[in-house]
């Protein structure tokens, strides 16, 4: 029976590989990335939703003759010409010059996502996109708006020829009212205008751009790059809702904005449930990132009906409170992420007329002197970073790869790292216990920031404002960082240290609009920038040393470590410290150097009693990019390779690219039914132990070896004729012609040959066989 079994399992092992095989490419047959879209389903009882999602036409605007860019002035987008949309058409969330994003010729990851793309559209600055739409009969009375969830660029939207919108934060939502001109059952046309953040930029002096931008992706990409919908509420309707857990008090607070768009005043009443959120989602690789859930049939807490009165064309803003009584809620943590769904209606006994629901955790976050405190008990973070690389990371399988290695590496925090990442990250967070350091775009390590104009800070206290009051109800949320290493580029690659002024009045903003809008988070931090300056209640430090560790301790507040170690820059010679010649003979040897190295940081921070502890970092330098589709890795990658996708569906939320390349991401839920959720580095594997619970624990990286001064090895022979493969110009071949070498062209069959390779380099058919050749040759 058993072998029977067996055979079954390797059958349907077997059938099932296959099925993804089509015409010699790996497709994944379930949806990339699973969404529930705008409203939750206990909203859409009442609210009304069409995801916009699908094949927009797409127009490029050349830039007028004669502009440079890097003067600060963008040129003026002129309307679309109606005679001039493009045959292909652009699939959206996706932006238009997406293939050319991390684009180094193949020399890594492969991010051709959208191969039906024209090339041209890579270098295309400004463009149009539109589509038409109905409004459906049934949404009469109702306001009627566009919801964008991240637009890249300077937006302008449009309806039926009137302006609607515009925006300027490349990774938070806005919305439209355009309920005076979409009439229920008629068709609507919808613009959408984007001309790139790099026409803004201003080169006259120091840094350039004028917006938080991010790092890799922010800055690169154009174009509608999240989910568009249309949307219906009631004309009386629940606009914001802000959840406030007071654990020490035993009070569930909220905060609550009632919105009446018509000319009369209206009475309604206001009830409210708190019920468990019952997490449904499957086990395995492939249904456990997709949502599905439940509230509980009976109510833990009920809210007080009460009569309210909101003005014609006003709001009426109002603070409910709930008593909790111990047993009533569990708590939010790590362990055991409970959630809670926490439903608001308006109407009467007779009808209900709106519905808004926010989904949070019962937990509270404090700080008592040094130590930050969750639910009255003090807490170690230990976390990752990573910045956001496009495509692959568009999706909740991704989230949840992710955070399901860093809780195999005993890891239960993570800071998104370099610009806000999209809300699917918090909602994984939420559900699977892991602590979130939400991070702004106001990165500055490429010294890009253009600090000295005022117009870049009034863009960060708007992107900070925003970043807030959409992420605020999430129980993953820890803390804020409010920017990233603007402290050390003023002062060490600016080299202008009266700008530091203009700095610390941006961080007494920027902490001061995180208590307006969230009182409940003290965690107000600015990564490697230590406490700017005293003007934030925690420190975060960057890199360092022990002594660098000692004093950020003893600045006397809760402090951490948002990156550390030399995982991203180190040499061999750098690493060798370590692990000595090891370090050289190979990308093993030198991650094995590495793993002692974060051991020890790790160790270091822990024992010095840092709140967030963390080196940089797990998700990409601990893991290996993984060869998604790709039979022969000695091979360039062709477009054939990689992971493809299902066909595209109009309508749906989520993106859905064409292909997924090689190498472009470190985790596979699912993809490739050839590889592992994830493979390690040894680096990985030190991080494990060194975050074990209770403090670090025995590893075969936790004792540093005894590294020796070694003599110079000698060739067992000497060599006549040097050949070189590689490219003409390559920075190798460079290196030992600066030493005196000197390259010949072919092989002398008469005299002793040594063959140096360029390892970025994949060799000709020529230079392959010569390299036969020659090993035949010994």
């Amino acid at each position: 029976m058993k072998k029977y079994y067996k055979s079954l399992f390797l059958l349907l092992t077997l059938f099932i590989i296959s099925s993804l095989v089509a015409a010699d490419k790996l497709v994944y047959p379930y949806v990339f990335a699973p969404s529930e879209g705008l409203f939750s389903k206990v909203e859409k009882e009442i609210r009304k939703e069409i995801c916009l999602n699908g094949r927009w036409e797409f127009q490029a605007v050349p830039l007028p003759e004669g502009y440079r860019q890097g003067g600060g002035v963008a040129p003026a987008l002129p309307l679309p010409d109606g005679n001039k949309w493009e045959e292909t058409k652009i699939k959206i969330p996706s932006p238009w010059n997406i293939n050319s994003f991390a684009n180094r010729n193949l020399e890594g990851p492969d991010h051709r996502n959208y191969p039906s793309y024209p090339e041209r559209w890579n270098e295309v600055k400004m463009a149009w996109m539109r589509r038409t739409v109905q409004v459906p009969a049934d949404w009469d009375g109702s306001q009627i708006g566009l919801h964008f969830e991240a637009v890249a660029g300077f937006a302008e939207v449009y309806v039926n020829g009137h302006k609607v919108a515009e925006n300027f934060d490349l990774f938070l939502p806005f919305d439209a009212d355009i309920t005076p001109y979409a009439k229920a059952g008629q068709q609507i046309e919808v613009w959408v205008g984007v001309r790139s953040q790099s026409l803004f930029e201003d080169n006259s002096t120091k840094g350039r751009r004028i917006v938080p931008a991010g790092s890799m992706w922010g800055y690169h990409v154009s174009g509608i790059w999240q989910d568009v919908f249309l949307t219906a509420v009631p004309s009386v309707h629940i606009r914001n809702v802000y959840v406030k857990p007071l654990v020490s008090q035993s009070v569930l607070e909220a905060e609550i904005e009632i919105e009446n768009i018509t000319d009369r005043e209206v009475q309604t009443t206001l009830a409210g449930d708190v019920r468990r959120w019952i997490n449904r989602a499957g086990r395995d690789v492939h249904t456990a990132p997709v949502p599905d859930w439940t509230l509980a049939d009976s109510p833990a807490l009920l809210l007080t009906k009460q009569k309210i009165t909101i003005p014609s064309k006003g709001t009426q803003r109002l603070v409910v409170q709930i008593p909790v009584k111990a047993g009533d809620l569990d708590y939010w943590n790590p362990e055991h992420p409970n959630l809670y769904g926490f439903t608001l209606t308006l109407g009467d006994k007779n009808k209900v007329s709106d519905i808004k629901y926010e989904r949070f955790g019962w937990r509270e976050w404090t700080i008592s002197g040094t130590k930050q405190l969750l639910n009255g008990k003090p807490v170690e973070l230990r976390g990752d970073s990573w910045h956001f690389m496009g495509v692959p990371q568009m999706t909740r399988r991704y989230a949840w790869a992710w955070f399901t290695a860093l809780k195999d590496a005993n890891a239960n925090a993570v800071r998104p790292h370099a610009q806000v990442y999209p809300r699917f990250y918090l909602d994984m967070a939420d559900e699977m216990g892991i602590c979130v350091l939400a991070e702004t775009a106001i990165w500055a390590s490429d010294g890009g920031p253009k600090m000295d104009s005022p117009v870049f800070w009034e863009n960060c206290k708007s992107h900070i404002r925003r970043m807030v009051l959409r992420d605020r109800n999430h129980a993953s949320v820890f803390g804020w960082s409010v920017s990233n290493e603007n402290k050390p580029v003023i002062l060490n690659v600016f080299n202008k240290p009266e700008w530091m002024e203009m700095q610390k009045q941006a961080w007494a903003n920027w902490r001061d609009i995180v208590r307006e809008h969230d009182p409940t988070r003290p965690w107000i931090s600015s990564d490697g920038e230590d406490d700017g300056d005293g003007i934030l209640p925690v420190t975060v430090g960057h890199y360092g040393d022990h002594n660098s560790m000692r004093r950020w301790e003893e600045i006397g507040k809760p402090w951490g470590i948002g990156e550390h170690s030399m995982a991203y820059y180190g040499t061999p010679l750098q690493v060798s410290k370590y692990n000595g010649e090891r370090a050289f003979e190979s990308q093993l040897g030198r991650m094995e150097g590495l793993a002692y190295e974060c051991y020890d940081l790790i160790a270091q921070q822990r024992k010095l009693g840092a709140s967030y502890v963390s080196v940089f970092n797990l998700a990409w330098y601990g893991l290996q990019p993984l060869p998604f589709g790709k039979r022969d890795i000695s091979a360039k990658p062709e477009l054939t390779d990689g992971i493809h996708f299902a066909e595209y569906v109009e309508g749906r939320p989520g993106m859905q690219p064409e292909r997924m390349g090689a190498y472009c991401s470190t985790f596979n839920p699912g993809y490739d039914p050839t590889l592992p959720l994830y493979r390690t580095w040894p680096m990985f594997d030190a991080i494990k132990a060194a975050n074990a619970p209770g403090g670090p624990a025995w590893s075969p990286w936790s004792v540093m070896p005894q590294t020796q001064e070694t003599q110079s090895i000698l060739a067992e022979k000497k060599y006549q004729t040097v050949l070189f493969v590689g490219s003409a110009d390559s920075p190798v071949k460079k290196i030992f012609e600066g030493n005196g070498v000197i390259f010949l062209e072919k092989v002398d069959p008469k005299s002793s040959t040594i063959l140096i390779a360029d390892g970025a380099a994949i060799p000709s058919e020529k230079e392959l066989k010569m390299m036969k050749e020659l090993t035949g040759r010994g």
